[in-house]
């Protein structure tokens, strides 16, 4: 499984989520338009020495990644989402995809044949930090592939 993160807002979600894209061995694929300068700081210093231990792709609209990607299993984490990733068999998924930070996914993405998974939660939450849910999708899905 891959993550993707569609306009991200906060370059230090995006340097935490190259952090864990290094240590798990998934590769995260980022969607423009960014919130940020790609080259702000706080990326770097939340990525810290990571940068080139990752697996990282930018795309330049969702148009060009979905493009290229359509055929495969993709899934949509959500608030909305209609499946807990808890009983999801995560090992179906080749691609994550989660929304900017202030928003979520828009309605015009969930609403394609695709999958959306959601993260469960008090009933009293709003949503979860983005790579707070990134860390916690990945490693179900490592969870869920572990071999000893």
């Amino acid at each position: 499984m891959e993550i993707v993160l569609y306009k991200p807002e906060i370059a230090g979600n995006v340097g935490a989520c190259i952090r864990l894209s290094a240590n798990t061995g998934l590769a995260l694929n980022l969607i423009k338009p960014f919130g940020f300068n790609f080259q702000e700081n706080k990326i770097r210093r939340a990525g810290l020495d990571y940068h080139d231990l990752a697996s990282v792709s930018v795309f330049d609209s969702w148009e060009s990644f979905y493009e290229q990607h359509q055929a495969k299993e993709i899934g949509f984490l959500s608030t909305k989402g209609t499946k807990s990733i808890w009983d999801t068999d995560m090992r179906d998924f080749d691609y994550m995809i989660f929304g900017p930070e202030s928003i979520g996914l828009p309605e015009e993405i969930l609403s394609l044949k695709h999958r959306s998974l959601s993260i469960p939660m008090n009933d009293n939450s709003r949503s979860l930090n983005l790579s707070n849910a990134v860390s916690i999708v990945s490693y179900e899905f490592l969870r869920q592939n572990y071999k000893k």
